[in-house]
């Protein structure tokens, strides 16, 4: 299943344009893969601030969202395409045995292809879980997004 969706995001970019990412108002979706592995989507508010959710498994549900911020300069660029940075504050609803909630933190980077819709990524999140009882647990995956017109 996680193969099948890895191949339709790819040639859904197989006749990619240029790149629309990171103007306000467009919107992203694909897929990551780690903990948890599912579905993503990002929407870019301005060409620093987007949010992204995702709905995924591991061990249980999994579904979050995140408000991220993106600097563009921190890294070195490549001669094409563009690396970007990013950290982020958001929320996690896990379905272990009983419903948790916790707060996540998210830094990553990111690859944008130079002439394609197409964002590949990597990230760590640490999850401070509050509810039902206090602890600590990490999230993280690699993944791609495909940006729609």
């Amino acid at each position: 299943m996680k193969n099948l969706l890895l191949a339709l995001a790819c040639l859904a970019v197989a006749g990619g344009s240029p790149l629309w990412a990171q103007k306000a108002g467009n919107l992203g979706a694909g897929v990551i893969l780690g903990n948890p592995t599912g579905v993503t989507g990002k929407y870019w508010m301005n060409e620093t601030y987007a949010a992204d959710a995702g709905l995924g498994f591991s061990t249980s549900l999994s579904v979050y969202g995140d408000y991220l911020w993106h600097g563009w300069t921190v890294l070195p660029q490549p001669s094409e395409g563009k690396l970007p940075v990013y950290l982020g504050l958001g929320a996690q609803i896990r379905t272990l045995h009983e419903l948790e909630f916790g707060v996540r933190t998210v830094a990553g980077a990111a690859y944008w292809l130079p002439r394609h819709p197409l964002e590949l990524f990597i990230e760590i999140a640490p999850v401070f879980r509050l509810v039902p009882g206090t602890s600590v647990g990490l999230d993280g995956g690699v993944g791609l997004r495909y940006y729609f017109r």
